[in-house]
């Protein structure tokens, strides 16, 4: 007889139905200067370049037929030649959709120019897809450490309570959630390649290490997640050494596959600046490693983390029960997260702009859900009323997370100018108060790029 269908499947169409639901309520597609913005622009600009105007230089955009300055954004390198600040990762997983759409748009009529209506919908649908695979992937992680209530629990708190929700609804297209179900296939082919070494899966965790750190370099950390899962102490260290020397080639052609992924942009680079390696990032900003914002980055009222995806703070608290459930995670986990948190807020602008909380923890939620699954475990280990008790924490802390979610689409939290006084003029409401905008304090941007601390 085939296999019932779970609660956990159930759940995830469910949060597939409400993204869904959410996006057409909106139609962003339909609105002008919607969906292709921002930092999309900059992941997206390779394919309409290098399939529509057939120029990767960018020198089409010198013409004046166009205004290209609110479509293609690129830097001077200091050759001269124009060249795309962020790496060509998302535009791979854009690809297929921009493809769809190109055809959609020729065959019926729209302006076949890569921004028009239906390239912002198959933009937006990519995400859902995208992130409807990582779920059913990240399903399979945890019903290895979880049953299937504690698993679809876990997966409704990571998309609904978390800020998460935002951006694969109405900020779909930005790298989030493309990476969330990267790190979540990651996982999977990790776990499966410890049970079962072969050399398909290695290559597969190659690939997906390309991926996931071409399309934002610091989460190729999730390569700590392979090397050191199942080491608990010298004894199981020294193991793992000696199971790298015998599947050496499978380490070698994980190695080959995520410089294979790689290829392209050094391709592009070289072409573009005369370097096989070039940091786009020089002059709009730097990390400032001996002054990590880990405190205003964790806490603070502009953009704590813990602050406005308070559910995460849980997460976090819950990886020692890693230990008690789920050992070989405990050792990769930890490293990670404390790795991730020194990089991510060492970068100048701790609060990464104008966004919903911290946007840049998001990639890793998929590892975040195995510790938060585990305290859904252990919680009902326990007797009834510190059952009650605990669990009504973390259902509080959930709860707040969709209200700050609420919050940040109606404006009653700031983009990047939040404090202590304009959280309190907001708490309790869905709409920005009366005194809201002159309690709020924008950033100093000049002064966070020079090193400086900035609340």
């Amino acid at each position: 007889m085939p296999k019932r269908f779970g609660l956990s499947q159930i759940i995830i169409f469910l949060l597939l139905f409400s993204l869904v639901y959410s996006m057409f309520n909106v139609k962003f597609w339909k609105q002008e200067g919607q969906v292709i913005k921002w930092d999309v622009l900059e992941y997206y600009g390779y394919l309409p370049s290098a399939f529509i105007y057939k120029d990767l230089s960018l020198k089409y955009t010198e013409k004046p037929t166009e205004d290209w300055g609110k479509r293609i954004w690129a830097l001077t390198a200091p050759n001269g030649k124009k060249v795309f600040k962020m790496s060509m990762g998302m535009s791979f997983m854009y690809a297929p959709f921009f493809g769809l759409a190109h055809g959609y748009a020729l065959l019926v009529g729209f302006k076949a120019d890569g921004f028009s209506a239906p390239y912002k919908f198959a933009l937006l649908m990519s995400s859902l897809f995208y992130l409807l695979i990582g779920l059913f992937y990240l399903r399979k992680v945890l019903l290895l450490l979880v049953n299937d209530l504690v698993t679809s629990m876990t997966l409704f708190a990571i998309v609904a309570g978390t800020n998460l929700w935002y951006y694969a609804s109405f900020e779909a297209p930005l790298s989030h959630a493309y990476s969330f179900s990267l790190i979540a296939i990651f996982l999977r082919n990790v776990l499966k390649y410890y049970k079962n070494p072969s050399l398909v899966t290695a290559i597969a965790i190659g690939l997906l290490t390309g991926l996931i750190s071409l399309i934002r370099p610091n989460n190729g950390l999730v390569v700590l997640l392979f090397i050191f899962y199942g080491i608990s102490g010298i004894k199981t260290l020294n193991e793992r050494m000696h199971f790298f020397l015998k599947y050496y080639v499978h380490i070698i052609m994980m190695i080959l596959g995520t410089v294979l992924v790689w290829f392209p942009q050094m391709i592009y680079w070289h072409m573009q600046t005369g370097h096989w390696l070039y940091f786009s990032y020089a002059e709009n900003g730097a990390f400032f490693f001996q002054n990590p914002q880990i405190i205003n980055g964790l806490f603070s009222f502009r953009k704590g983390w813990f602050l406005y995806t308070p559910l995460m703070l849980v997460a976090t608290l819950a990886i020692p029960l890693t230990w008690k459930y789920a050992r070989s995670f405990t050792i990769p986990i930890t490293l990670f997260v404390i790795l991730n948190i020194y990089i991510v807020l060492s970068w100048w602008c701790w609060w990464y702009g104008g966004c919903f909380g911290q946007r840049a923890f998001i990639d890793s939620y998929a590892i975040m859900a195995i510790p938060l699954a585990l305290l859904l475990k252990w919680i009902a280990s326990q007797l009834f009323w510190r059952k009650i008790a605990i669990g009504s924490i973390v259902f509080l802390t959930f709860t707040m997370s969709i209200v700050h979610t609420t919050q940040y689409y109606y404006g009653a939290i700031h983009w990047d100018s939040m404090t202590r006084e304009a959280y309190r003029e907001s708490f309790g409401h869905i709409r920005p108060g009366p005194n809201f905008w002159q309690l709020i304090k924008a950033p100093d941007y000049d002064k966070a790029l020079k090193g400086e601390k900035e609340y």
